[in-house]
């Protein structure tokens, strides 16, 4: 075999140090804190903990590293909306506002007042033709019995729209792509409906958290979590609360979303709206609307007693929300799709705790 000349070989020695010193020139550019971040997210993909939606996303943050843009800046929210609309959970303490983009709209922040018609601490819009006695709701006790000694469970959570979910970010702004469901419980009504179970079982009182998808057909959605609650209730027949927790949608108008907001000890909490079904007809019965009435209005003004500005109006409906099933069953509405996962989580802290004490002085 004929050799190569010497003078090839260094040649060729000599061209893979420029090749080499131009990767490190390159390489020393990027702050050693990337390098780490990629080193963290390369580590959890190998493990199937992390999933980047795209090549573009890693990227993307390096070049904000480098040469922030006025529309990038930095969040203490715990996870993003990446460009695949599915909220994915990030391995850093921050992460990077999305890009406000063409399409979405505004977000307006209002606290809802009590407006005109309150009796007795308790602020109500009916949205009925019946006549309504606020006062006389509030001497009556709820017509159910609670222990306070049972271990047995005594409250049922359930979400009839389990998927919706919360803004990750707070910036004024949303996008049109911003996920409003989805099947993540730790993002979705589930994970409200945790944080208000933990606060009645820290005080003794026995939870059951249906967990179940019930909107995946959004127009059978009612009919699905029925048959839920109906279990449940056969099962456990200590079961004296039901409360159905969604969270709300306002939109006055095609480029604006109202989140509903206060301040309670120096945290944002959304604000959460009970609802109570006044329907009860011949075609549509139900036995237990005065019995909801009265521990609706109960809860209403515990909760405005307590945390001052949490609780918008009560609403009063012409319909039922399957609370024909139980006479100690609610719908409470918390927040709305622009407000974050962590101002309905506390504020469904705050309804834990005020519900609690509710059930312990009965």
């Amino acid at each position: 075999m004929r050799k190569k000349p010497i003078f090839k070989k260094a040649g060729a020695f000599f061209s893979c140090l420029a090749v080499f010193g131009a990767i490190f020139a390159v390489i020393a550019t990027v702050p050693m804190t990337m390098w780490q971040d990629l080193g963290k997210r390369a580590a959890l993909l190998s493990v199937g903990m992390y999933r980047p939606t795209d090549s573009i996303q890693l990227i993307g943050q390096w070049a904000a590293h480098r040469s922030p843009g006025p529309t990038q800046t930095q969040s203490s929210s715990t996870t993003a909306s990446l460009g695949s609309g599915v909220r994915q959970p990030l391995t850093t303490a921050t992460t990077l506002t999305p890009v406000r983009k063409e399409g979405g709209g505004t977000v307006l922040t209002k606290q809802f007042t009590t407006g005109n018609t309150v009796v007795q601490g308790v602020a109500y819009k009916n949205n009925t033709k019946r006549e309504v006695d606020i006062a006389a709701a509030l001497q009556r006790k709820p017509a159910f019995s609670f222990s306070q000694t049972s271990p047995a469970p005594q409250v049922l959570i359930v979400h009839t729209h389990t998927t919706e979910c919360y803004l990750s970010y707070d910036t004024g702004f949303y996008n049109a792509d911003d996920p409003t469901r989805t099947d993540d419980a730790s993002k979705n009504m589930v994970a409200v409906g945790k944080r208000v179970a933990r606060e009645l079982q820290a005080v003794g009182i026995g939870v059951i958290h249906d967990t179940e998808i019930h909107d995946r057909e959004y127009s059978k959605a009612y009919g699905h979590s029925k048959k839920a609650v109906e279990k449940w209730l056969k099962q456990h027949p200590t079961i004296r609360v039901v409360l159905d927790i969604h969270r709300d949608a306002i939109y006055p108008s095609d480029t604006q979303r109202i989140k509903p907001t206060v301040e309670i000890a120096g945290k944002k909490a959304a604000q959460v709206m009970i609802i109570v079904g006044m329907m009860n007809t011949k075609a549509v019965p139900n036995p237990h609307t005065e019995e909801n009435l009265a521990f609706g209005v109960r809860l209403q003004k515990r909760l405005h007693t307590d945390y001052a500005g949490l609780m918008r109006p009560m609403v009063l409906a012409d319909a039922r929300y399957n609370q024909q099933l139980c006479n100690g069953m609610l719908l409470l509405e918390v927040g709305s799709d622009v407000n974050t996962l962590s101002e309905a989580e506390y504020a469904a802290e705050l309804v834990g705790k005020g519900l609690g004490a509710v059930l312990r002085g009965l």
